[in-house]
């Protein structure tokens, strides 16, 4: 029951994208579920900044006026951050708010695939520029057979023109 209120709460903070459905989203949403499902653990790590790849492009006008004013309120926090080495999950809630943290699944160790907080990272990449010395708070899942489910999120980024 508690998942699916985070479900509904996850579908709600959306709600001003689903007009813009198409293909794409649906299999970015089977991922997203096979990813949940089959997890077999989580954890908070820390990752560089530039080994933080989008699975998707932000293209739609809500998201691109999202990222625009992601951009400007990460401005006045970029040399406070830039000489801390880091961005924590509370800086995150407070800087850039969202319904959820940034989620990643481990493609390699240079490569980490962000299925959600795209937009937060394309701020982050726009504000500090993905060579930047800065590690990123990021809630990473496990797995037990991950190529299934990497085999996706890279068939998701060719059809987003990202690979």
């Amino acid at each position: 029951m508690r998942r699916l209120r985070r479900f509904g709460s996850y579908l709600l903070g959306k709600s001003d994208e689903v007009q813009d459905l198409d293909l794409k989203d649906l299999l970015m949403a089977r991922v997203i579920l096979e990813i949940h499902r089959k997890r077999v653990r989580k954890e908070f790590v820390y990752l560089p900044l530039g080994h933080l790849e989008p699975i998707h492009k932000l293209d739609r006008p809500n998201a691109v006026r999202v990222t625009e004013a992601r951009v400007e309120a990460l401005g006045p926090h970029r040399e406070r951050l830039l000489a801390n080495g880091r961005l924590t999950c509370d800086d995150l809630a407070e800087i850039l708010p969202s319904v959820s943290w940034i989620k990643t699944v481990r493609e390699d160790d240079q490569s980490y695939l962000a299925y959600e907080g795209n937009g937060r990272l394309a701020a982050l990449h726009t504000v500090f520029g993905p060579e930047a010395d800065l590690k990123v708070e990021v809630e990473l899942y496990h797995f037990r057979k991950p190529k299934k489910i990497l085999r996706r999120l890279n068939r998701l980024r060719r059809l987003n023109g990202l690979l």
